[in-house]
Parts: C-alpha cells; sequence; structure tokens
C-alpha cells in the first residue's frame, strides 16, 4: 500500500524483500524486511515516477498507480540507476499506462527488453541523461532538470558516491533528495512495520548497521581514502538542507533532525578505521 510523504506532492509505493540470506546487496547475516521503492511525485495532473521497483512487487506498484494517476493515465518516469531493483516494471507499466517520457542515464536503452513495435513506439520518448565534467576535470556531474510541470522541477546530478552510472534526484517542492542505492541501510522488524524512519519511530540505527549496508555494495571503502566523499557528501546536505531522503530500497527517513543523524552516521561509515 503507498504511503503518501507529502500531502499529494511525493508519494512511496512498493513492497517488501525478507532478508533470509538471498539477498545479495545486503551485509551478510542481515534480517529482517527492507522495503523496495518507487517514488511518485505529483503536481496538478502531471506525474513523475522515481524507479519503477522490482518485479516481485509489480502488482500492488500497478495497481497503487492507478489509484493515484487513473487507470491508464500519463506518467513520466525517471530511473536513477538502470539495475533490475530500478527498472524492472517498466514493461508492466507501459502495458498498462501511458508514458509520456521516460528519463535514463548510461548505455543501456531499457526499452530494447521489449518487443519491435513497442520499442519503435516508445522510443521517441527516451530523454538521455549524460554525466558531463566539469571544466575543473572533476568528478561530479552538472545538475540537469527534468520539469514535472510548469514551476517544478526536479534537479538531476550523478553523485561522487557510485559504481554504475547512477542518478540522484533533488525534490526542492518537498525537500526531498532521492539517493539510489545510498542511504539504503533502513530495515524492519516485521513485514508490516512502518516503511518510514521518523520522529515517531523508536530509531535503534547504528553506524556498523550502516557501514555494513554500505560496504555490501561499496566493497572498496574500507580500502579506500574516502576523505572527498566525506566533503562532497558533507556539502551536499549543507546545502540542500534535505528533509527527506528517499533511496529506491531501505526506510525513507524523514525529518531533518532523522536525515542529520543518518547523514553523521553515513559520514562516520566513510571513516573506516572508526566503525
Amino acid at each position: 500500500m503507498f504511503t503518501s510523504l507529502h500531502a499529494d506532492k511525493l508519494t512511496v509505493l512498493g513492497g517488501n524483500i525478507p532478508l533470509d540470506g538471498r539477498v545479495s546487496w545486503v551485509p551478510q547475516g542481515a534480517t529482517g524486511f527492507q522495503p523496495s521503492n518507487a517514488y511518485l511525485l505529483a503536481e496538478g495532473t502531471s506525474s513523475l515516477l522515481v524507479d519503477s521497483g522490482l518485479a516481485v512487487h509489480s502488482e500492488e506498484i500497478l495497481d497503487d498507480l492507478a489509484e493515484l494517476i487513473g487507470e491508464g493515465g500519463g506518467v513520466s518516469i525517471f530511473f536513477t540507476r538502470s539495475e533490475m531493483d530500478c527498472v524492472s516494471n517498466l514493461e508492466r507499466i507501459a502495458g498498462r499506462f501511458d508514458i509520456e517520457r521516460l528519463f535514463t542515464g548510461g548505455v543501456i536503452n531499457p526499452f530494447d527488453a521489449f518487443d519491435d513495435l513497442s520499442r519503435m513506439a516508445l522510443r521517441g520518448r527516451r530523454h538521455q541523461i549524460d554525466a558531463h565534467r566539469t571544466e575543473e576535470g572533476d568528478s561530479l556531474a552538472r545538475a540537469a532538470e527534468i520539469q514535472i510541470a510548469p514551476g517544478r522541477v526536479l534537479q538531476v546530478e550523478s553523485p561522487l558516491l557510485r559504481l554504475l552510472p547512477t542518478f540522484w534526484g533533488w525534490d526542492q517542492e518537498t525537500g526531498t533528495l532521492f539517493t539510489s542505492d545510498t542511504f539504503t541501510h533502513g530495515v524492519m522488524d516485521r513485514p508490516d512495520g512502518k516503511r518510514i524512519i521518523d520522529s515517531t519511530v523508536e530509531d535503534t540505527t547504528t553506524v556498523e548497521q550502516v557501514a555494513g549496508h554500505l560496504y555490501a555494495k561499496y566493497e572498496w571503502i574500507p580500502r579506500s581514502t574516502c576523505e572527498p566523499l566525506r566533503e562532497w557528501l558533507q556539502d551536499k546536505f549543507d546545502t540542500l538542507d534535505p528533509e527527506i531522503i528517499a533511496p529506491s530500497r531501505g526506510c525513507v527517513l524523514k525529518g531533518r533532525d532523522v536525515v542529520r543523524r543518518h547523514l553523521d552516521f553515513m559520514l562516520d561509515a566513510l571513516t573506516p578505521q572508526l566503525v
């Protein structure tokens, strides 16, 4: 069942993954249930879906979309990564709704998995997002913009902390930072638990938990000099001051005090000798 994060402006959709030893992107021995997330940004009659969730949750995601935008309604989609936890429901969504625009990065065209007729019909709706180095030659991409509706945009850039082509999104309207496969450490004890960590929840997160999830994806961090990553992350949060962290998997982090606490966990995790 979907959950509203900011009135009718932002909603999280998706299901839960049991951490029973079969999930490769969490630390060995992790237990509980990890949310898999897609997010719907809405402005008037316009909607932008950030990622599409896992295929195992396709029925609930599509049914929730139908309730939110109407059966067969129009929606644009932005993929933070071209990996299956983000893109695997694309064909199902295209079969039930009108995909108005599709924003992706990297060299993989997600429509390639479709039959020829569907691919030809949708190819012209794809918009490529590319990372460009600045004149100084650093690895931070210039931000791009996705217009959700007149007067509301999603700022998009490639983060310094990434493996494959990855994009973060910033929605100033709701104060939400979409962090893709970073800040994925929030898990629930039971499948019907609350998928949002906010001031109403007893937060038992530890820096060791954050580090475990981070190192499961970025296994090179404990052997690396991470000061540039720490500086970039600190500057990003100081500049934006987000109210919500919205990862593609893991609990949503909501409230500036919660966000700052989990940022501190992440900064400590990026100093491996302290963990």
